[in-house]
């Protein structure tokens, strides 16, 4: 992982590996879009997109906390937190999520946009569990959609789509 970046670098790498995921979703029909199982068990592939904007919601909301010298805390597992996206968001249409997903690197950007290189990497500045804030964006844009590509890939190839 690169040691430094700025706000722009951190964009554009986002953008690029949001990019090969929603290539990867492109030309889907609604049905296979919302079928579960899905790419992962229990998860459809808008399942798979709302759980990443809920990260980045997520992402956003203790990046900002974060810089208000707050401490950072977080009741319960990733697993716990995964449960909670899915069941929020399970019901919400398609249609709703492509467009969440489309706001929600609107507003990575605005909050990238508004960081120092100081803020973006120096932990002494701004830190979430010890860490540059610059690692927990990554985890959580750029890094994140990577972690899901493969099991989105293997299913559109199970399409033969």
């Amino acid at each position: 992982m690169q040691t430094e970046m700025s706000g722009v670098e951190l964009l554009e790498q986002a953008k690029a590996e949001r990019a090969k995921l929603a290539a990867l979703w492109r030309g889907l029909s609604d049905a296979q879009m919302t079928c579960r199982p899905g790419p992962q068990a229990d998860w459809s592939v808008k399942d798979v997109i709302a759980h990443i904007v809920w990260w980045e919601d997520a992402m956003l909301d203790l990046c900002a906390r974060a810089l208000t010298g707050a401490d950072i805390v977080i009741d319960g597992t990733v697993d716990d937190a995964n449960a909670s996206a899915y069941a929020e968001k399970r019901d919400i249409s398609l249609a709703a999520t492509l467009a969440d997903w489309q706001d929600s690197l609107a507003r990575v950007e605005v909050f990238l946009a508004g960081l120092s290189d100081e803020q973006i990497n120096d932990s002494a500045v701004c830190q979430i569990f010890g860490n540059p804030l610059r690692r927990f964006i990554v985890a959580n844009t750029s890094q994140h959609y990577a972690d899901h590509i493969d099991d989105l890939r293997a299913y559109v190839k199970r399409l033969g789509a």
